[in-house]
Formats: C-alpha cells, structure tokens, sequence
C-alpha cells in the first residue's frame, strides 16, 4: 500500500492510533525538506494566483533536484521560479506565462535549450489525468477532443482504445498521481481543515491523487471558525499530512479575497530572468533569506504586504 494514495486505502488501514486529534502544524524548513524528498509535485492555483509559493521556495533551499511536477492548468511563478532553480527535470505543460508580461521567462529557455522534458499537456490532460488518479481509474477516455489537434503526435502519455460499448476508437488520458500535492489555502485549522476563498476547484482531486498534502496557510484559525461556514472548507483535515502557517505565504502571486498580487516583484523577477540575473535572484528572494520573515522584508517589508492587502479590498 506505500505506493497507493491514502484516499484509496481501505478504512480500517487508516484507522488512527488515537481519536484524540492530533496537530499537523509543522515549520515551514521542515516542510521544504519533506518536498525536496519527493519525485513529483502537484499545484494547485492559477495564473498568479493562490500559488503554494512560500512551499516551493523552501523546496528550493532545501535542494529539491530533478522533480516532476503537474502544475494547475495555468500557473506562472510557481512553475517559473523552480525551472530557474534547476528544481525540475520534468513539467507536464499546459500553461506558463505571466498573462499581460509575456511568457515564462525560465521556461522559454528550458524549451528552446532542452535542458528539461516537457510533456505537452492542455488543461483536459491535466484534468482528466488528475481526475482519473483521484478516483483510482486507469484512464480517463474522450472521444474527438484531438483528432484535429498535434498532441497524440507530441504527447506519448495519450494512447487509443477501442470503446467495448460504441466499437469507436476513443483517445485515452493516464492517471496523473504525485507523491506531494502542494496547496495555498487563507485560512486553515491546525488538523489541516482547509479553506481556500478563490481557488481553482483543482484542489479536491489533487489532494485525492496524491500520497502526501502540505497546505500553507495565511492564517491559523480555530475548528469552531472553520465550522461555522462549512461550505468553504476546500480540503478536509483527514486528507492533510502537514500544515505550514505563513503570513504572506502565496506573495507574490495574490491570495484570493485577502491581498493583492505585488505587481513590480513579478515585473522584478521577469526582468531578472530574462537578462540572465536568474541566480542573482534566486540568491536574494529564495536562499538567502534566512527564513519567511526576511524574505518579506526583502521584499518591501510589512508596510508593502499591508499595501497588498488594501489594495486588494478597494479593488
């Protein structure tokens, strides 16, 4: 069963030591360790939002090398950063692109130099293969979706099958399972009772094809505050191995209804990439800070995240 995600093992396997519940908060150093550890990553998240950017910086200190990771459909730093750390030698690809600044500056490189394995992935691969994991299926089957499309050519994960029922030859999509799955959550209870106020309703499944969950959180609050809306509890604490409380924990991608994205750090870091400055960057914002609260202040401090925050509640 070590290889099988906890969501698919029998109840009585889970079945806890204690009922007492136990706390599932851990530091954020540890936290790093523990991905660094692992083979392939997932995200949740999209474009520059709600990114698990404070867990993959510490993924990065602590030496994360040669990983795979399932990114969310579309995403931005969060992929980019760990293409310019030298964290991945695999990405399944659907987006990454930094929207109105152009694309991804680390990941434009890795492709044309072919220092990294790119698997061509749209966003049905990455869901359907992410869904086909999370419910314990061999593959997801779609009929027509690329018979006008390059992608069987280009993405040797998408394989044919003769539909028993139709006799049709029908286009089939892998489970895409992780060993970690990384999330970005608001406001979060110490057994890993999760909220995400945005989110991308890719964290459900995610969690579900993955053999670990780590969530970040802005906030650490109390069960009975989780309990009194349960409509926004995204990711249920059975599911959660670790919690990671961060104030500022997805800058500077923004934190759905809490603070805004730092528009000129993301400027800041494009433009580094693009100039060759990858390292320098890297050695200022990721390893050298010596821990979450120097990197804020790098980054302009308490003054500049208030500002975020503001700036997201006039909209």
């Amino acid at each position: 069963m070590a290889d099988t995600p906890k969501f698919q093992i029998p109840l009585d396997e889970q079945a806890a030591k204690s009922a007492k519940r136990r706390s599932k908060l851990i530091s954020l150093e540890e936290a790093g360790k523990i991905i660094a550890s692992k083979k392939t990553v997932s995200l949740a998240g999209s474009h520059s939002a709600d990114a698990a950017m404070s867990l993959i910086r510490a993924a990065i200190r602590a030496g994360a090398k040669d990983m795979t990771m399932i990114p969310p459909v579309t995403t931005s730093i969060a992929a980019d950063l760990p293409i310019a750390a030298k964290m991945l030698s695999k990405l399944y690809l659907s987006y990454v692109g930094f929207e109105v600044w152009g694309m991804a500056p680390a990941f434009r490189e890795a492709a044309e130099n072919q220092t990294m394995e790119i698997i061509e992935a749209d966003e049905p691969f990455i869901l359907l293969g992410t869904q086909a994991a999370a419910g314990g299926r061999p593959f997801n089957a779609v009929q027509y979706m690329y018979d006008a499309t390059s992608h069987p050519k280009l993405n040797p994960y998408i394989k044919t099958v003769v539909d028993p029922y139709s006799g049709r030859t029908v286009y089939t999509i892998p489970p895409l399972h992780s060993d970690v799955f990384i999330m970005h959550a608001q406001a979060c209870d110490e057994f890993g009772n999760a909220q995400c106020w945005g989110g991308s309703g890719q964290e459900r499944d995610k969690a579900k094809a993955a053999k670990m969950v780590i969530v970040q959180t802005d906030e650490i609050v109390s069960s009975k505050e989780i309990e009194k809306d349960a409509g926004k509890q995204t990711i249920p604490g059975l599911w959660v191995d670790h919690v990671v409380h961060v104030p500022y924990a997805a800058h500077p991608t923004f934190s759905s209804f809490n603070y805004a994205p730092d528009e000129e750090h993301l400027k800041l870091y494009i433009d580094m990439v693009k100039n060759g400055k990858a390292k320098e960057y890297i050695e200022t914002y990721v390893t050298g800070p010596k821990d979450h609260m120097d990197y804020i202040e790098r980054v302009g401090g308490m003054n500049r995240m208030e500002h975020l925050r503001k700036q997201y509640q006039e909209g």
